[in-house]
This record gives C-alpha cells, structure tokens and sequence, in this order.
C-alpha cells in the first residue's frame, strides 16, 4: 500500500485538482475549513514522515507489552501514540505551513472572500492587470502572513528537535 501511495505522488499535484474538488464537493465541505484541513493532513509526505519514523522504533516495546499482557489496542495507545507524538506535531505544523501558504487550492475551494487564507486574499490587493495600487497595505497583510507561522514554529521548536531522535524509547 504504502509504494502505490508512492507512485501515485509522483503525478503533479495539479493532476489532483478536479477530482479532488470532486470529492470536496460530495461531502459537502465547499466553503468550510474541512476543504484545507483535511487534504493537507493525508498528503504523501506526512505519510512518509510517519512510516519512517516508526520504522525506527524499536521492536522491543512492543514485545515487552505484549509479554506483560497487553492488546495490540493498548500497545498502540500506551506505548506508540506517545512515541510518535513529536513527528506527529511536526507533521501538523508542515500541513498547517502548506495551507497556510497555498494558493491555488483555497481559491478553488472558497467561493466567499472572508474565509480565505491571508495568502490567498493578498490577490485581492491586485487590480485586473496585476498591478498592486495599495502596496502599503499589500506589504502590511505580507508581513501579518507571516506571524502565524513564526509562532507556531517557536511553540514547537523542541518536538523538531524530538522528531530527529532516531533511538527514542532506549536508555543507554
């Protein structure tokens, strides 16, 4: 499963559009925060992430759980969950930066102006010949842009720092 979600990424992203809005649309997400938050969480990338990361876990957690008793559910509750907790911030913050910073996919899915993302309504700052008129408002909006993403690197610095750590778990 995880090579035919491989190879089904190394199509262009925009090959995904219509089916994608498609999709959107069928569930009903059209103008909600669910058409950002939920296709930036599933992208390849996080799933890499994720299955590189627990590769590197060690085996023996698991079978020390299950030598003292313990379901496949709890050892995923009690042992990995927590193991895995600084990739899966990262994995938030890495979709929370792409969505934030996309263009293309908000203007797609947003028919009303006041939900979209900042950097998507930076266009509305452009006249039809894409000229910007208010620069000063234009360079304002720019730099409020840039605020979420700075502290939500800040609050999470150590967790990049964690998810680095390929020997988690292990003493010694």
């Amino acid at each position: 499963m995880f090579f035919t979600l491989l190879g089904i990424s190394f199509f262009p992203g925009v090959v995904n559009l219509i089916p994608s809005y498609k999709i959107i649309d069928a569930l009903g997400w059209v103008n909600t925060s669910w058409a950002m938050i939920i296709p930036g969480l599933a992208g390849m990338g996080n799933i890499f992430l994720v299955r590189q990361f627990m590769n590197g876990l060690p085996k023996e957690l698991d079978e020390s759980a299950r030598v003292d008793g313990a379901s496949d559910f709890r050892i995923y509750l009690s042992i990995i969950v927590p193991l895995i907790k600084p990739i899966l911030i990262v994995c938030a913050l890495f979709s929370f930066t792409g969505s934030w910073n996309d263009f293309l996919w908000p203007v797609i899915v947003y028919t009303d102006v006041d939900k979209m993302p900042v950097t998507a309504g930076l266009l509305l700052l452009q006249d039809i010949y894409g000229n910007y008129r208010m620069i000063g408002q234009l360079m304002g909006s720019a730099i409020l842009a840039i605020i979420p993403t700075m502290l939500l690197f800040l609050f999470a610095q150590k967790y990049f720092v964690q998810s680095i750590n390929l020997n988690s778990g292990i003493k010694g």
